[in-house]
């Protein structure tokens, strides 16, 4: 390991772990300004531009690596479109030693003021749950399962634990052969 990433790890390892409004506020600013004036993939693709012009790049001086999701590093986003956490969330979040994830006062306020009031109801989420049968709420609320965005940024998944029994090749082998049994003159 050369000194630079040596270094550079250190401050990963040293950085404390917490949550950044920045996007929950701009991508709120944004969905605010502009609701209703675009079908859904161009309202997403439009955000997330308004992401790119306006979010804090984190540079990182000679010996470090540019580049992070948040202003600094291990400063993580919250993503409000999909799940909108509430105030209390945020303060369990920040009273729990593990994950060690600490959220500032001020931008439980931030969210409290303007994330939380715009986000009720419109996350999807909230949108999903709306739809969803009582019994299948019953079975959430009786802890039977719980809600993959809850727990997890977009994106993350373990693929069904299918990825440690299967290999790539396999699931190649697979696709493959579902395809060549397809008819595609029916």
């Amino acid at each position: 390991m050369t000194g630079r990433t040596a270094n550079f790890r250190q401050r990963s390892l040293d950085a404390h772990p917490r949550l950044s409004p920045e996007r929950a506020i701009l991508i709120t600013e944004f969905y605010q300004a502009n609701a209703g004036l675009y079908s859904t993939p161009v309202m997403r693709a439009k955000s997330f531009l308004h992401l790119c012009r306006h979010k804090t790049i984190c540079i990182g001086d000679a010996n470090s690596s540019s580049g992070e999701r948040g202003p600094e590093p291990k400063l993580v986003p919250t993503f409000p479109e999909l799940t909108c956490h509430s105030v209390e969330d945020l303060q369990i979040l920040n009273s729990v030693p593990k994950p060690g994830i600490a959220w500032m006062t001020s931008a439980i306020r931030l969210y409290r003021e303007k994330v939380i009031p715009y986000w009720r109801g419109r996350s999807l989420r909230d949108r999903l749950f709306a739809e969803l049968p009582q019994d299948w709420h019953e079975a959430y609320t009786a802890g039977i399962f719980t809600e993959f965005m809850e727990q997890r940024a977009p994106g993350h998944t373990v693929l069904d634990d299918k990825i440690y029994r299967k290999g790539i090749l396999d699931f190649k082998k697979a696709i493959a052969a579902a395809m060549a049994k397809l008819d595609f003159l029916q």
